[in-house]
């Protein structure tokens, strides 16, 4: 059986002389010997990024047919995770970073380093997933902060600012958390870790004037910041403990209190050793990148 359809496109795409017309469709953005090269490519490498994978092909052949490509000889799957790009600047940052801290032994980033950051956390299923934005910083399991925080209302464009962030610290007094530690390790030199991306400045600023002692490192980089272990962990367990959680709507103050509550309650289900290993695999990272020139490494 032969759909009216088939027959009048038939029709309609033949020619007065007999000639088929061509396709009506999107130009192909690369020729067939650019194909060969990026799968040529994708072969003789499977731990390339889609960003490396851009740099090896024609300059032409946009990023989303570099994407594609690859699918439709089924080598998506060989393609690694996707990682913040790294360039020859970045490198070198982290290198030198590296290069000042290699000295730190494992107990000295165990007792002298706090880390701090921001995350996307997605609040379990539904067809659409519900994301919340988190901050946070952990010194072993003890003291750790994992807090939701919501837009500024000041802002303009409505979005998350350093503000948002101070806030958070303020209301749940970040500082007094600070100075236990210190009394508690009677070390007066610890330090928050902290990334100097822009949007940190003005919290920078903050913690700086009220006797906060940072290390900065490069932004965007989870390598150089074992807290994005925690984050990981902490969402498999709010997915397994609390999936109807982004459910939850209403007033900011009534969602923050359950967020709170569900958070605090998966924290104190994370072992232990696991804070302590973290810390401690500083030492590893800093090696592997002075291995690497300031690279990629697996962490």
């Amino acid at each position: 059986k032969i759909l009216l359809s088939n027959v009048f496109n038939t029709i309609k795409k033949t020619q007065p002389d007999g000639e088929e017309k061509k396709c009506v469709g999107r130009t192909k953005k690369s020729t067939k010997e650019e194909g060969v090269v990026m799968l040529e490519v994708a072969l003789h490498n499977r731990t390339i990024t889609y960003e490396d994978f851009a740099q090896k092909v024609p300059p032409q052949v946009t990023a989303y047919t570099v994407s594609r490509r690859p699918g439709e000889d089924h080598l998506a799957k060989w393609m690694a995770m996707e990682r913040e790009h790294l360039d020859e600047e970045t490198a070198k940052k982290r290198l030198e970073w590296a290069l000042a801290h290699r000295d730190w032994a494992r107990e000295m980033w165990r007792k002298r380093a706090m880390r701090g950051y921001e995350v996307t956390v997605e609040r379990a299923g539904g067809e659409r997933k519900v994301s919340q934005m988190m901050t946070g910083c952990f010194y072993g399991q003890k003291y750790g902060l994992f807090l939701p925080f919501f837009p500024d209302p000041n802002c303009v464009g409505g979005g998350v600012t350093s503000r948002s962030i101070i806030q958070i610290y303020n209301q749940y007094d970040f500082i007094s958390i600070w100075e236990e530690i210190k009394r508690e390790i009677g070390e007066e030199e610890i330090f928050l870790i902290i990334d100097n991306a822009r949007t940190h400045l003005p919290f920078t600023r903050c913690l700086k004037s009220k006797g906060i002692n940072l290390k900065q490192i490069t932004p965007y980089l989870p390598d150089l910041n074992p807290i994005e272990y925690i984050w990981s962990l902490m969402k498999a367990i709010l997915h397994k403990y609390y999936p109807e959680l982004y459910l939850m709507r209403g007033p900011k103050d009534d969602v923050r209190k359950v967020i709170k509550e569900a958070v605090t309650f998966c924290w104190e289900l994370l072992d232990p050793k696991v804070f302590d290993d973290l810390t401690g695999s500083m030492v590893d990272r800093t090696k592997a990148i002075i291995e690497a020139d300031g690279w990629y490494i697996r962490y």
